[in-house]
């Protein structure tokens, strides 16, 4: 059963769709937002680019809601430090008291923290998605991640798959 409501930044849009697992999101998340500046980026000026076809078509066909974020003093306030669609997602998950923000960065998961607002990144949805009994091969996943430039470190990977070398 589906039950988180959650906004989705850029970087785990793109990364999903680059490794075929964008449909995860409808799979997984009962409403999945995402704010006019993730759109932007993603879909307008993204165009051609890994993720932009897959999120205009969810945008289109109702699945994932563009949404507006009312709280501009709020995200131009963030915008000091993060990007705009990462500001956009922390603060519209504030303002439709969403489940979580699909945030992949470290500098934007720890403003979230700080602002009570619980995040998943890619990794986290893979495993969601394992959990709910989606049949993934979570380590080749993570490789074709690795070697498409998605930063894991080499630490992380080995927490994850210890006994790889």
């Amino acid at each position: 059963m589906k039950v988180f409501r959650a906004a989705a930044d850029s970087s785990c849009l793109i990364a999903l769709a680059q490794i075929g697992l964008f449909k995860l999101l409808k799979e997984l998340f009962s409403e999945v937002c995402i704010p006019d500046a993730v759109y932007d980026e993603v879909v307008i000026r993204g165009k051609g680019e890994a993720g932009s076809e897959e999120t205009g078509s969810a945008v289109k066909d109702g699945w994932i809601i563009k949404k507006i974020v009312n709280d501009e003093v709020a995200v131009n306030a963030l915008t000091t430090i993060l990007g705009k669609g990462e500001a956009e997602v922390i603060i519209l998950c504030k303002e439709l008291d969403l489940d979580c923000a699909l945030i992949d960065e470290r500098a934007a998961r720890d403003m979230a923290g700080l602002m009570n607002v619980n995040t998943m990144g890619v990794l986290g949805v893979i495993d969601l998605a394992i959990q709910k009994g989606i049949p993934i091969d979570k380590k080749k996943v993570i490789g074709h991640l690795k070697d498409l430039g998605f930063r894991i470190s080499d630490k992380l990977f080995k927490k994850i798959f210890p006994d790889s070398e």
